[in-house]
């Protein structure tokens, strides 16, 4: 049974913007356009039709001069269909653009051939994939500055991938091939690499996401402090891995111990005032008392003083070591 589908309306409806192209002896001639090829252009299809290519658009700012002339000699030297990768274009193309109309397209050309087997009219289509190169590049400005580096186990063949950012964590080229075997050399020790595995493990047995820290050394023989996060990967109901993310908290745990530090550091200094400073300045407030009561007797006196005089030197020490504890060594040159 003959369809009756419209082929062409069809082609004219599809979202991804496309265009049919006539190959002959004076370059390309556009023989239609569909709908979003025309607002993709801001031109009517009618302007498009029977002009030449690269006369109505003569230049792509993103692209070579010499690459954009030859965007269609893949297509024909090869004469099979042509991904030839992700442009940058501006969308609509016209001279009131910002950065939010940059768009990313991947771009085909699928080759029509005659009954003779030459190429007679040449598709070009483009897919907008836009959002997945802001995703792939917001990932990749993650691996780098973070210090955040995805991981992969296969636990059916025994192998792991690692991502670029955690190659920069372990120190790495990012043409180094992990296995289960040259992990080895990065863990501090063996009980690390143990209780990592036991993590991965119970989290297989138990179809659950575990998370563990771990320590590395890293190639150029620096000590770094993991926070690891895995997650089985279920394959009916078979967990046939794991995947992760890996996070360098070295810093993070050496700002703890710095405010444990200094939380210690408060605890003497409050020891210090609650004790140490009130015995001797009780000793000096009662001293003054009897001098008051005994100013005038004579030989006590100097006694009297000279009891003064030490207890407020004692005071003085237990200041000075408070303020040592609480300001820099610099501050007390």
């Amino acid at each position: 049974m003959e369809s009756n589908f419209k082929y062409i309306q069809f082609f004219k409806s599809i979202p991804c913007p496309s265009v049919i192209l006539k190959v002959n002896n004076n370059g390309f001639e556009i023989v239609d356009a569909n709908d979003a090829y025309s607002r993709l252009c801001t031109l009517s299809i009618a302007d498009m039709k029977g002009k030449e290519f690269f006369e109505l658009f003569p230049i792509n700012p993103y692209i070579y001069p010499d690459i954009w002339s030859d965007s269609f000699e893949s297509v024909l030297k090869e004469k099979k269909a042509i991904n030839l990768g992700v442009r940058k274009l501006v969308s609509p193309l016209n001279s009131h653009t910002t950065f939010l109309d940059i768009r990313h397209y991947e771009i085909h050309h699928l080759p029509i051939f005659d009954t003779e087997g030459r190429i007679e009219y040449i598709v070009r289509s483009l897919t907008d994939v836009t959002q997945q190169v802001i995703q792939e590049e917001l990932y990749n400005e993650s691996q780098t500055s973070a210090q955040y580096g995805n991981w992969w186990l296969n636990s059916e063949q025994n192998t792991m991938e690692w991502s670029t950012g955690f190659k920069d964590i372990l120190e790495i080229s990012h043409d180094f091939q992990p296995s289960i075997e040259s992990a080895r050399q990065f863990y501090h020790c063996a009980e690390e690499e143990a209780s990592f595995y036991k993590s991965v493990d119970e989290a297989i047995e138990n179809k659950t996401m575990f998370k563990t820290v771990l320590s590395i050394i890293t190639a150029n023989g620096n000590q770094r402090w993991l926070l690891l996060i895995g997650k089985p990967i279920i394959v009916e109901d078979i967990c046939v891995g794991m995947r992760g993310v890996a996070k360098d908290i070295t810093e993070k745990l050496a700002y703890i111990d710095q405010i444990e530090n200094q939380h210690n550091n408060l605890r003497d200094i409050a020891f210090a005032q609650s004790h140490l400073v009130r015995a001797p300045l009780a000793r000096i407030l009662a001293l003054v008392q009897h001098l008051k009561q005994e100013y005038n007797e004579g030989p006590s006196e100097t006694t009297l003083l000279d009891a003064l005089n030490h207890s407020a030197k004692e005071l003085d020490l237990v200041i000075h070591d408070i303020i040592r504890k609480t300001a820099p060594e610099e501050m007390l040159r």
